[in-house]
């Protein structure tokens, strides 16, 4: 049966160890519970911004490995022009707390390196000299641009099934959809499904669109090959080619290079 409990502490009653224990796992069930299924990635917050040559990465939570890391205050570090990609990652360590406690550390930092043994990457950027690091963005086109600006196109965001793109990301992607004016079946309920889940969306569905719309299944599902797959049917429906013949009344496939 399913139940409704809280501990209520009141004046000079009896604290239980039960009473604690509740406070400790109800939480944590409710957030296991909620999020069973996803894969790992950033699940709210961790926005970027840059000035003065200083990085930040704002509060946020990133899930990884079924338990949901938080960071509470933001986090800095110098971020002078080097004129190389240099990398925004996550690396988790397990900490050897006393019998008190246990829980793990998400320490961010950047280097040179690509992510690797499971950390989880929040953004890439190349700074030139003289240049000021843009962390926003025009249209769907920007967020791949090369220099002096964060591109957060790999970085993991929670989805159903494993982790997808980021929420930002296809939120901008469908608005700009829509305003092509597309006729597309796929296309209108891709959008829609966006739009209603403010971009949280499974991988899943991404790849599903994605082959639909070029016609031919995809081998590679990365977040940078669905990025360039989605920009190129931006591209095709911009241009006026909507995939779908109103004469014949089916949907024409079409083969992105």
């Amino acid at each position: 049966m399913f139940k409704f409990e809280v501990p209520v502490f009141v004046h000079k009653n009896i604290l239980k160890k039960e009473m604690l224990v509740e406070l400790r796992d109800y939480p944590l069930q409710i957030s296991r519970m909620m999020l069973d299924g996803c894969g790992d990635g950033v699940l709210k917050g961790t926005g970027i911004t840059w000035s003065d040559n200083i990085l930040k990465i704002h509060p946020g939570l990133i899930l990884h490995g079924g338990n949901i890391y938080r960071m509470e205050e933001e986090w800095s570090a110098d971020c002078p022009a080097t004129d190389q990609l240099t990398y925004i990652k996550v690396r988790f360590i397990t900490m050897d707390y006393e019998k008190d406690r246990m829980g793990g550390l998400g320490d961010v930092y950047m280097n040179e390196i690509p992510p690797e043994n499971g950390e989880i990457e929040l953004g890439r950027f190349r700074l030139q000299e003289g240049a000021r690091l843009r962390t926003e963005y025009e249209n769907f086109d920007d967020y791949q641009t090369e220099f002096d600006t964060v591109n957060r196109i790999h970085m993991p965001f929670i989805g159903e099934g494993g982790p997808g793109l980021w929420s930002e990301l296809l939120m901008e992607y469908a608005y700009e959809l829509l305003k092509t004016g597309t006729e597309n079946f796929y296309d209108t309920c891709f959008a829609m499904q966006i739009l209603g889940t403010k971009g949280k969306t499974a991988r899943e569905l991404i790849v599903w669109y994605v082959e639909k719309s070029v016609g031919r299944k995809i081998t590679d599902s990365s977040n940078g090959i669905l990025y360039e797959k989605l920009r190129g049917i931006l591209r095709e429906r911009k241009n006026g080619n909507s995939g779908f013949d109103k004469k014949q009344g089916y949907t024409r496939q079409m083969l992105l290079l």
